[in-house]
């Protein structure tokens, strides 16, 4: 039986090579309709360094960070392709999920959560003591993931 993909949760981390995996992800549906899901999760865990943090009151905390995830939404509204746009087949639906932990967890449970029927991401296909001392999130969503992943490799 050939798989009906109807949700395809696509990840970026907003950088160049993370992006190219979100044509991908409306190819997959081109033609077909459905929906995209656009994920960015964002670690914020990793707390400021005391020697060069600068106190900051709460509220402006609040702001900042509200600001930061407003710009996330609008970087991410700005990788539908204009072509998904005038079709309308198939509807994009934006998520920035923020986690204190593992970023690979996190997108696994996004796709349990939001039922996606397969999982796309970019990669940069690191090999050797660079695979090594940088890890790699996609690698450990190819282990963990209980659906389908589809990896893109970068180019160049």
């Amino acid at each position: 039986m050939i798989p009906k993909y109807q949700k395809v949760l696509v990840t970026t981390d907003l950088s160049p090579l993370g992006n190219t995996a979100v044509p991908h992800a409306y190819a997959v549906l081109a033609g077909r309709g459905g929906t995209v899901i656009l994920l960015c999760v964002v670690d914020v865990s990793e707390m400021p360094d005391p020697l060069y943090a600068q106190p900051t009151p709460g509220e402006t905390l609040a702001e900042e960070r509200a600001e930061i995830r407003e710009d996330l939404f609008s970087s991410l509204e700005a990788l539908v392709p204009e072509e998904v746009r005038a079709e309308g087949k198939v509807k994009t639906e934006v998520r920035v999920v923020e986690i204190s932990g593992s970023v690979h967890d996190a997108i696994c449970e996004e796709a349990a959560t939001k039922e996606a029927d397969l999982i796309v991401m970019a990669s940069h296909g690191y090999s050797g003591m660079k695979h090594l001392l940088l890890g790699s999130v996609v690698e450990h969503v190819l282990r963990s993931a209980d659906r389908p992943v589809l990896v893109v490799r970068a180019r160049g």
